[in-house]
C-alpha cells in the first residue's frame, strides 16, 4: 500500500505514512490563475494499492473537487486498488428527502465515489450513520471520541463527567465510549431542532456537575449554538469547569466566540478539520481499522 494526501489533509497522511511505514506517493499540485486544479502524480502507481487521504472540511466544494481529481487520475494511471480515507464526509446530513424536492447529496456524492471506482472508504463519527449505507462498497465509520478523551485525561481533570449534547444513539455513544477512557460518568442533554429554520433549542435538565470538571463531546461543531447551550447548562449547574471536544471542530463565523463567552475552559478537534484546534490526529484510529480489516 502507498498512501495518496490530498491538498486537504497533506500533514494528515503524513502521519499515516509514518504509523504504517508505507510510502508516501510524490505528488504535484496548483492552481491556474483563474483558479482550476491541477494533480499530477510524480511517480508510477500502475499496480498499486493507494490509499487517498482527502477530508471534506470547507470549503467542501473546493476540496470534493480535488479528492474526485485525484481518484479519477489514480483510476485511469492503473492503480491496483483504490481506498479513500475522508475524515470529515461533507454532505451527510441526509438518508433521504426530509421535505419535498430537496437534492439527496450524499447519495450523489456515494455514486461519484463508486463510479471513480473507490474499493473502501473510511471516515470518521459521520454525521448520519444511515448515509453509508447508501454505499455498495465497503464504508466504515470510525469514532474518534476516545482520542478526544485521551486529550483531556492530561488537563487534571477533578471528579469528570462526559456530556453529549445531543439525545441521539449515536451521540450518546461518543460519550460512553470517551466515559470509558477516562473512568467518568456520562450523561445527555436533549435538543431540538427546527427543520426549516435550523434554530435550536437545548432543554435544560438536572446533571450532578456541581465542582466537577464536564467534557463535552460532540461530532461536529458548526455555528457553535448546541454546544455553547450546553455550556451554559453545565455552567448553571455548578460544574468547574467546561471542555469541548469535537471530532470535526468547523467552528463557522462567530462559533468560537459563543463558546468562550459561555465559558468554556478549552476547545479540542481533530486534524480531519485543519485549523488551530486540531490539537487530536485521527490517524491512530484509522491505522488500528486498516489492521482490523486485515487491509495491511
Amino acid at each position: 500500500m502507498k498512501i495518496v494526501g490530498g491538498p486537504g489533509s497533506e500533514e494528515l497522511a503524513k502521519k499515516i505514512s509514518e504509523l504504517l511505514n508505507v510510502s508516501l506517493v510524490s505528488t504535484r499540485t496548483k492552481r491556474f490563475p483563474d483558479g482550476e486544479f491541477y494533480f499530477k502524480f510524480e511517480e508510477k502507481i500502475s499496480g498499486e494499492d493507494l490509499l487517498v487521504v482527502q477530508s471534506l472540511y470547507p470549503p467542501q466544494d473546493i476540496h470534493a473537487l480535488e479528492l474526485f481529481l485525484i481518484l479519477h487520475t489514480a483510476r485511469d494511471l492503473g492503480a491496483e486498488s483504490i481506498s479513500v480515507f475522508i475524515p470529515y464526509l461533507a454532505y451527510s446530513r441526509q438518508d433521504k428527502r426530509y421535505l419535498e424536492g430537496e437534492c439527496l447529496s450524499s447519495g450523489m456524492i456515494a455514486e461519484i465515489l463508486e463510479k471513480l471506482g473507490v474499493n473502501a472508504l473510511y471516515t470518521v463519527d459521520v454525521h448520519n450513520r444511515r448515509v453509508l449505507e447508501m454505499y455498495r462498497i465497503p464504508a466504515y465509520n470510525l469514532t474518534a471520541s476516545r482520542e478526544l478523551a485521551k486529550y483531556f485525561a492530561a488537563k487534571d481533570l477533578r471528579d469528570p463527567i462526559v456530556i453529549s449534547p445531543d439525545d441521539e444513539k449515536d451521540a450518546i455513544e461518543r460519550a460512553k465510549n470517551a466515559a470509558e477512557t477516562l473512568n467518568a460518568d456520562y450523561d445527555f442533554l436533549e435538543k431540538q431542532r427546527d427543520r426549516y429554520t435550523g434554530e435550536i433549542v437545548t432543554y435544560e435538565k438536572h446533571i450532578d456537575v456541581e465542582g466537577r470538571d464536564a467534557v463535552i463531546i460532540d461530532d461536529i461543531i458548526s455555528t457553535g449554538k448546541t454546544a455553547a447551550n450546553a455550556v451554559k447548562i453545565l455552567k448553571k449547574h455548578g460544574a468547574r469547569r467546561v471542555f469541548v471536544g469535537a471530532s470535526h471542530a468547523l467552528l463557522v463565523g462567530e462559533a468560537a466566540r459563543l463558546l468562550n463567552e459561555a465559558g468554556v475552559e478549552e476547545i479540542a478537534g481533530t486534524d480531519s478539520v485543519m485549523n488551530k484546534y486540531a490539537k487530536v490526529s485521527v490517524a491512530p484510529i484509522l491505522v488500528k481499522k486498516l489492521k482490523e480489516t486485515q487491509i495491511l
